[in-house]
């Protein structure tokens, strides 16, 4: 069992910003998805409505009044959700959790993998963590984080449920 400790209030407002970019990129990916579902929507009603007579497009399964076409939108919803969850690594609850409990974590490992992601305003590593044998993502949310290799002993301090490095040394 890891002992969680009180954040300061650096680290707060560090968590804060965190919170600021994960808002912003998940409004940015709505709003990507609310326009693609609208073009979904209106494009083949307008080519159903132009190159066919009302009564044939009525009856295409692309109509707006066809049970299929509402399986298909509902089915373009539910993929615009897990794209959102995967694009945008959503942690907006997770930190709003850790903003209300102000406990981080410290721990001290190799690095098993570095990434990054967003066009690099965010550093992933993945570690192992000691005496469980699994593997637990931490994310730098403050820009590209270079000079860390795979292999390097690091130590981080964490916000707890979100895993949002507050802090990052060699050692």
């Amino acid at each position: 069992m890891q002992d969680f400790s009180l954040m300061t209030t650096e680290e707060h407002f560090l968590l804060q910003d965190a919170l600021k970019k994960n808002k912003k990129q998940v409004r940015k990916f709505v709003l990507i998805g609310v326009a693609l579902m609208i073009l979904a929507a209106v494009v083949p009603q307008l080519y159903l409505y132009k190159y066919s007579t009302p009564e044939e497009a009525n009856q295409s399964l692309l109509s707006i009044t066809n049970g299929w076409f509402w399986v298909w939108m509902l089915s373009f919803i539910v993929a615009l959700v897990f794209a959102l969850i995967k694009v945008t690594e959503v942690r907006y609850f997770t930190i709003k959790k850790d903003l209300m409990a102000l406990q981080k974590g410290q721990i001290q490992v190799p690095l098993e993998a570095i990434y990054h992601e967003n066009n690099n305003t965010q550093t992933n590593f993945m570690v192992l963590l000691p005496n469980t044998k699994r593997k637990r993502l931490f994310y730098w949310t403050r820009g590209a984080l270079d000079g860390y290799k795979v292999g390097t002993e690091v130590e981080i301090s964490y916000a707890r449920y979100s895993r949002v490095i507050l802090d990052i040394n060699k050692k």
